[in-house]
């Protein structure tokens, strides 16, 4: 494993193994069935032997999307009311952008936002955090084909999947914030013995 700027990278064999690895995992629990499609989130950019070890791995998958998901972005949004008469410039809303909104800014990359306002079946609007501009989140495609919409869903419904709090929605898809406190329980662990462990135990 490499480090460059504090951020870890495999090469191809060990991206090749990990994948073969858990695609055998899926295997194991599905009689042997491959899935048909394959996602994988990363906040960091791929490499290019990352690329090469997913394909390696995934050879008889029929369709494999990497995508990296980057929190930080110089991009920001409002949402903009239409004119009222006799008004005939439209007007920045009493709300931030509705969740959930996306903008394709290039062939292989788009802004999502997962945090906005939500409106209400009673037509009042909602917005979680309250104050602020919510930041997006920048999607880039480094595999797959499609259009962008579809990602942009895939990360949308999971950023409504961690049943560990009562929040409407978090930031970041479940993928991610898992496989973040994943990686800090596995630190203060030190070490573990090589055999499967049940994934709610460190949920």
């Amino acid at each position: 494993m490499k480090v460059e700027n504090g951020n870890p990278f495999l090469d191809r064999k060990e991206m090749h193994r990990v994948m073969a690895r858990s695609l055998a995992l899926y295997q194991d629990r599905h009689g042997g069935r491959s899935p048909k499609h394959i996602v994988v989130h990363k906040l960091n950019a791929y490499k290019e032997g990352e690329i090469d070890g997913f394909f390696d791995a995934f050879k008889a998958i029929e369709t494999v999307d990497l995508i990296q998901i980057q929190q930080d972005s110089l991009w920001r949004g409002v949402h903009l009311d239409p004119p009222r008469p006799p008004q005939r410039e439209r007007s920045r809303a009493g709300y931030a952008c509705r969740r959930g909104s996306y903008l394709i800014v290039g062939g292989t990359e788009a802004l999502l936002w997962t945090q906005g306002n939500v409106p209400q079946e009673n037509g009042k609007d909602f917005f979680k955090e309250m104050k602020g501009t919510p930041h997006p989140l920048l999607i880039r495609r480094f595999a797959g084909h499609g259009p962008l919409s579809e990602p942009c869903n895939h990360i949308l419904g999971l950023s409504k999947m961690d049943w560990n709090n009562d929040a409407l929605y978090d930031r970041l898809p479940v993928t991610l914030s898992y496989a973040t406190v994943l990686a800090q329980t596995l630190k203060r662990i030190g070490s573990l013995s090589p055999r499967p462990y049940p994934f709610r135990l460190f949920m």
